[in-house]
């Protein structure tokens, strides 16, 4: 399979990282260059096939748009005259409306990826037309396989599965944080005290996906009677802990 990217930025670059670290070969991965440079330097960084032209990326079976969103109908503009393939966009856009504008050697999809994707244990939401063949559904589903969980959804979900796969690993990241700062206060130093979450986030994630078991019956497990990690519980449920992540997630949805 062969890939090609117009825009290297933050989500493209942890993409084509993803690829090649699954194995793909960089001489199967074009992207298209860019005015302030950025693509030619990611292309010299990992030697990838540089696009001079939109037309030079009919190089690839399935084409990734990964640029801003208000880019997206600029871009689509080249590529309805000059691309025959499947086009993926990470940048939203309206599926029924794009494919209906494209050629019929042509299809749109949606992707919502997030950054883990760079190291292979990513999380993708995908999204196509209703008439997508199966061939092509199955190429695009392959692809982000490699990369990771993927989820096919409707269109109208995509944003919720976005954000919980990719909004959420900030709140994680504040909550490391936190989790960091009452360490340091009773006496932890920061290195250690990020080595000590990191690796218990990765256990309690772990145990989670190997058990099967309901989150609830894990918090049940570690929560003796009288014990430290109730009261601790208990205090979390007085500060609107739980509330406070799902207005979040609300929130990042909006």
């Amino acid at each position: 399979m062969k890939v090609g990217f117009v825009g290297a930025g933050r989500i493209g670059q942890a993409l084509i990282q993803g690829l090649l670290t699954a194995g793909m070969n960089n001489n199967d991965i074009m992207v298209l260059q860019s005015q302030h440079a950025t693509a030619q330097k990611v292309a010299e960084k990992y030697q990838l096939q540089l696009a001079d032209s939109y037309s030079d990326l009919n190089f690839s079976d399935v084409l990734i748009i990964a640029v801003p969103a208000k880019a997206l109908a600029d871009v689509m503009d080249h590529l309805k005259t000059s691309y025959h393939g499947i086009i993926v966009s990470t940048s939203g856009g309206d599926l029924k409306q794009i494919n209906a504008q494209l050629p019929v050697d042509a299809t749109f999809a949606k992707a919502v990826p997030n950054t883990p994707v760079k190291l292979d244990s990513g999380i993708t939401a995908v999204s196509f037309i209703e008439t997508e063949s199966q061939a092509n559904q199955d190429l695009v589903t392959d692809l982000f396989k490699k990369l990771g969980q993927v989820y096919v959804v409707p269109e109208n979900l995509l944003g919720i599965y976005g954000t919980i796969a990719g909004c959420t690993p900030a709140f994680i990241d504040i909550l490391m944080e936190a989790l960091s700062d009452a360490a340091v206060m009773n006496g932890i130093n920061r290195a250690q005290s990020y080595q000590i979450i990191t690796q218990m986030l990765l256990g309690t994630a772990q145990l989670a996906q190997a058990s099967g078991k309901h989150p609830g019956e894990l918090k049940d497990e570690v929560t003796t009677p009288g014990g430290s990690t109730i009261r601790g519980v208990a205090k979390l449920e007085e500060t609107g802990f739980r509330n406070a992540l799902i207005q979040a997630v609300k929130a990042a949805n909006e």
